[in-house]
């Protein structure tokens, strides 16, 4: 077995945190959009989904063998934009505002991604309680909503 195949295996075996979190959120971006979820790529199709890391293993609290920790990752939509009087822009909004609410529900389930044996996940949470309407392209009429989420974890040495 050479180097590059032993670190590809090696790699496969152990999930990163950036690897979960794509796949803790893809199923549900494929059941609301129907589209797969790009990572750290703002995908500028019409109904483009994003996940974008913010921050990994920010350290929360310290303790002497352990930390409190964050997570931060944002989903950012694209959207058709509107200048008429329809319901474009609305459908946007509640589109935006059903992936936030999902992740209010896994919390409250206490559904959390799995960060491996060392971490315990506390909590999944928005970090605004309502999407942000980011940029709206006008070429295109296209928009872009924000969401920003964070996983709160603790983590053994």
């Amino acid at each position: 077995m050479n180097e590059q195949s032993t670190m590809k295996t090696s790699m496969e075996k152990k999930l990163t945190k950036h690897a979960v979190m794509k796949a803790y959120v893809e199923e549900k971006v494929m059941e609301l959009a129907g589209s797969m979820l790009s990572f750290n790529f703002a995908d500028d199709s019409p109904d483009g989904i994003s996940f974008l890391t913010n921050y990994s293993g920010k350290i929360v609290k310290k303790y002497l063998r352990a930390a409190d920790k964050e997570y931060g990752f944002s989903i950012l939509i694209n959207w058709h934009y509107s200048t008429e009087t329809d319901d474009l822009n609305l459908q946007a909004m509640n589109f935006a505002q059903e992936f936030m609410d999902w992740i209010d529900l896994q919390n409250k389930n206490k559904n959390f991604p799995d960060f491996g044996d060392k971490c315990q996940v506390k909590k999944i949470e928005n970090l605004q309680n309502m999407p942000n309407l980011a940029s709206v392209d006008w070429e295109s009429m296209r928009a872009q909503y924000l969401i920003q989420c964070r996983v709160l974890y603790f983590e053994k040495e």
